[in-house]
């Protein structure tokens, strides 16, 4: 509303306002930017204001300066790396690792992704999520660039607004932002002129009557929930008073955003970390944070989340829209809503059909980019797989634990059947009216007095069928009641078994391995148990948090960087990790010779068995070159002591999973030693440590800080991402850096390690492999072959070195870096023809780096570049015109430069042999060549044609690269 007719000294305005604007708190006012454009009222700050706390932190240019460097970089578009390198945090590295990824080894998108969907199910479950993904402040203090500033713009600015301040923000339509505020706490006018009088203003007020009081009246009613207080009917009109003494146009969105700043107060220094956290979400700059609740898009998705969870479905008047209501409340969330709302889509409560549409639209949406594998976008049925399976899982695993006895052999039982059972189970429980014990869950509280008197002579029972008593046995034993079974030693050693299966499978079933399952082409629906608990495990072993190599990575980690533990206690408890890992890769095998033998499987006796196992020969096969137990044979097992076996087989694995340092240390070495499998597994599942708490919390920091400082990696780094498509993960990241830095380091860490693993000497490994690049070196496909080869060398080395004495966190962190920079390597090769050469030069290992570039018809560029202290780096560029070839080689030594002089007749001669092409070659030394130049070719105006369909091109270009690495090799090996 606006009150029009008033021309005395424009004391109220009436051009260019509506009457139907938002109000304020929906972004009804609008932001032009005009402060922010406006630098010249900047340069007029004084040097005496708050911000720099008169201690000469910054003179009024350099803020001026850095203001204007902030706003050129374009922080309005935030990409998606920035927004993990400011907002990602220890919690979100935790809840990320729980579903099974690795954060460092996914794209920004994904990780962000993966948040909000775990944000999401946290918050079905009615965690607290406020926090996740915030900025603490230690970790602004520790931020430069316009982060800092903002935060810093805040420390000069008052408690409240001055009167000319809300004036400035109003009369120029400017929202509450860091920025405007803090503009219009330094710019606006100190002394306004004002000709009129008192009376004037109360002459006027007296003047507007009725239209005035309607005015009150519509605001008075509609006054924003974000205020601290309402406004009384003689405080707005002092209010409209004070506006008209300011030169303010008054309009309803003017007054009321004028009492909105008049009740501004200046937040707490919590709540402005959180509003830039939320900003630097929308994609916009920390400036634009602002310091008025109400108006970021996440403070708009909480109020109506809020509205939504406050709706009664009770007083809706349908049946489908009471429907409809439930289902929205269990699915919606804040960071859907904000989402929605970031991505233009507009969120109507009023509507609920079409808001239950967009949030399952938003759901789906995010689960696309989960199950995105590689370059193929996910398919909706891939999609709706994942969600189904998932759906399934948390069924079965709520349902009674009475199912198990429903099945003969569940392991033969298709994941789908056993759904359906557990489903009609549950069914049966609920039209009982029957409490129950879940198949997911540890005993209920609740249930926990009843379960002991109704199953009181358990203990008994076991005792009588010479069953050790566990948790296990005691859990086979209810299940065989509830289904009025007959418990023998056989039924119990066989339901022991059957949970065990089933736990084993959902727990290895985290989100991300069941994403990579149905992106490898398993339809987990149809798959018995059997095979699904083979292939998550499997998986699980291979991909994410989860795999082998991290779990191993992360169990030294915290064993070298506890206090508590001793350098005994390290190696003792290190030595248990590899006893259980050697165990479970053997299939269980020394568990089998132990029960044949009428031995009591504990780990003492295990390690023993292990042990001798590598000196007897007699009932065991070792491969005596890594150290490891590969197959023991065991015979005249019974049908009970074979599941017997697979039972404690599974719980070793179980053991691996739930064992760290902080717990053994609590438990004790010697008393783990004595313990068997299930007994030791139960104790680390069931053990809970402060010391363990505290360790997961700085690992995951650790985690956290490795990828924050990936994600800051300089533009070289990404234009090679970019330029080779390669993933844009933090482990890519600092793949690619280090490769950029030196080259040679993956080639002597990779071949010095498989060297000591295979006992053999590191130049005739390295040999071997420059001669397998040599005869591969006729096609890009037989070249990606060979860098496969690597790539594979480096995982096998990596995998054994969890059997290996004397690893440490260091040994793991560097063998992961050469297994990322493997992956890398090979993805140059396969996009862009680049690859990699390991040599031998005078007991140097070193990396030859080779790229090739074709051209138009008969014509290409070939760059191979060499460092090694003995020689400096040596840089080679041919260009091949149809039969003809120029050659530049640049040396970074004057010494190598005489060398390749001196040999031009043979390199020439080796060359016309090997290809049939004539040769031109020049020698030349230059300071500052680098090997690097091969990922950042500067190309200049040569065509470049990616088609690899050339027979006689691709011919020419490899056989010249072929007989260039015969060059070298009879140069330097």
């Amino acid at each position: 509303m606006q009150i029009e007719g008033l021309k005395v000294k424009d004391y109220i305005k009436t051009e260019g306002t509506g009457d139907q604007l938002l109000a304020v708190g929906t972004s009804g006012i609008k932001d032009d930017n005009k402060a922010n454009n406006n630098n010249k009222e900047l340069r007029a700050l004084s040097v005496d204001n708050a911000f720099y706390d008169n201690k000469g932190k910054m003179t009024d240019e350099e803020f001026v300066k850095d203001m204007n460097e902030a706003s050129a970089l374009g922080m309005s578009t935030v990409n998606a790396v920035k927004n993990v390198e400011r907002t990602w945090d220890e919690e979100a590295t935790a809840k990320t690792r729980e579903d099974g990824h690795d954060p460092m080894d996914m794209e920004p998108e994904t990780l962000v992704t993966v948040v909000d969907e775990i944000k999401m199910n946290l918050a079905k479950a009615g965690a607290d999520i406020s926090k996740m993904g915030g900025l603490s402040k230690a970790e602004i203090e520790a931020m430069s660039g316009s982060i800092s500033q903002a935060v810093e713009m805040t420390n000069g600015l008052g408690d409240t607004l001055p009167v000319e301040a809300q004036a400035y923000l109003v009369k120029n339509e400017l929202e509450p932002t860091i920025t405007n505020i803090y503009n219009a706490t330094y710019s606006a006018p100190a002394n306004p002129v004002a000709e009129e009088t008192e009376e004037d203003i109360i002459g006027l007020l007296e003047k507007l009557g009725d239209k005035l009081d309607s005015l009150i009246e519509e605001i008075e009613s509609e006054q924003s929930e974000s205020a601290q207080r309402p406004m009384s009917p003689a405080e707005l009109k002092e209010m409209v008073a004070t506006m008209m003494k300011q030169d303010v146009p008054v309009t309803k969105e003017h007054l009321e955003y004028m009492a909105q700043l008049s009740e501004y107060e200046k937040p707490e220094e919590a709540n402005i970390v959180n509003a830039i956290s939320d900003i630097i979400a929308e994609g916009k700059e920390p400036q634009d944070a602002y310091l008025i609740p109400g108006y970021s898009l996440m403070d708009q998705a909480k109020k109506t989340f809020e509205e939504v969870m406050g709706m009664d479905v009770n007083q809706l008047p349908t049946i489908t829209a009471q429907r409809q209501l439930t289902e929205i409340q269990l699915t919606m969330t804040v960071e859907a809503t904000f989402t929605m709302m970031k991505n233009g889509i507009s969120v109507n409560t009023n509507d609920l059909s079409d808001l239950l549409d967009k949030l399952k639209l938003q759901e789906t949406n995010l689960l696309q980019i989960l199950m995105k594998a590689e370059n193929k976008e996910a398919t909706n049925s891939n999609v709706n797989l994942f969600k189904e399976v998932m759906n399934n899982m948390a069924e079965i695993q709520s349902a009674p634990a009475a199912v198990f006895g429903r099945f003969s052999n569940i392991g033969m039982e298709t994941f789908s059947y056993v759904h359906q059972v557990s489903v009609s189970v549950t069914a049966e429980y609920s039209r009982m009216e029957m409490t129950y014990e879940a198949v997911g869950t540890e005993v209920r509280a609740d249930l926990g007095d009843n379960i002991n008197k109704a199953f009181r002579n358990v203990d008994d029972i076991l005792d009588d069928l010479n069953i050790e008593v566990s948790e296990a046995s005691q859990k086979a034993v209810r299940v065989l009641a509830y289904n009025e079974m007959e418990i023998t030693a056989e039924s119990v050693t066989s339901m022991k078994a059957s949970t065990e299966l089933a736990a084993r499978t959902f727990k290895s079933m985290t989100p991300a391995v069941v994403a990579e399952m149905i992106k490898r082409g398993n339809n987990p629906l149809d798959m018995t148990m059997n095979e699904l608990k083979e292939t998550a495990e499997n998986i699980k072993a291979e991909t994410g948090s989860t795999s082998d190599e991290e779990g191993f990575a992360r169990f030294l980690w915290k064993a070298q960087h506890s206090g508590d533990i001793t350098e005994e206690e390290r190696d003792a408890f290190v030595g248990v990790y590899r006893l259980l890992h050697q165990v479970e890769k053997s299939d269980g095998a020394a568990i089998g010779a132990l029960i044949s033998q009428g031995t009591e499987v504990t780990l003492r006796n295990l390690m023993t068995a292990v042990r001798s196992s590598k000196h007897t020969g007699r009932d065991y096969e070792i491969n005596d070159k890594f150290g490891s137990l590969d197959e023991m044979v065991v015979k005249d097992l019974s049908i009970t002591e074979q599941i017997e076996k697979v039972f404690l087989t599974n719980r070793c694995r179980d053991a691996k999973e739930a064992m760290t340092p902080a717990k053994m240390h609590q438990v004790g070495q010697e008393e783990i030693l004595d313990m068997n499998p299930d007994e030791f597994a139960t104790a680390m599942e069931q053990t809970t440590s402060e010391a363990e708490a505290q360790a997961e919390v700085q690992y995951n920091e650790y985690i956290t800080s490795q990828l924050k400082q990936a994600m800051s990696s300089s533009a070289n780094v990404e234009n090679i991402l970019e330029q080779f498509n390669i993933p844009n993960s933090a482990n890519m990241i600092s793949a690619v850096q280090a490769l950029m830095q030196d080259s040679n380091t993956v080639i002597k860490d990779l071949y010095g390690r498989a060297a000591k693993q295979q006992d053999m000497d590191i130049q005739d490994l390295i040999d071997l492999a420059y001669q397998r690049f040599s005869d591969a070196c006729h096609t890009p496909e037989e070249m990606a072959e060979a860098e496969e080869a690597l790539g594979t060398l480096a995982e096998n080395v990596m995998k054994k070195m969890i059997e290996m004495e004397d690893v440490r966190t260091i040994d793991m962190d560097s063998m992961k870096l050469v297994v990322q920079q493997s992956k890398a390597i090979r993805e140059m090769a396969n996009s862009g023809e680049t690859y990699h050469i390991p040599i031998m030069v005078a007991d140097e290992a070193g990396n030859m780096n080779l790229r090739i570039v074709r051209g138009s018809g008969e014509s290409g560029l070939i760059k191979m570049a060499l460092y090694l202290q003995s020689t400096g780096t040596i840089s080679t560029t041919f260009r091949y015109e149809a039969g003809e070839v120029k050659a530049n080689v640049e040396c970074e030594s004057a010494q190598t430069r005489e060398m390749f002089a001196t040999q031009a007749p043979m390199i020439a001669n080796t060359m016309q042999q090997e290809t049939g092409f004539s040769f031109s070659f020049s020698f030349t030394r230059v300071e500052g060549v680098s090997v690097t130049d091969v990922y950042n070719w500067q190309l200049g105006n040569f065509q470049v044609e990616e088609k690899r369909d050339n027979e006689i091109q691709t011919e020419a270009l490899y056989g010249i690269a072929r007989g260039y690495i015969k060059v070298m090799s009879e140069m330097f090996m």
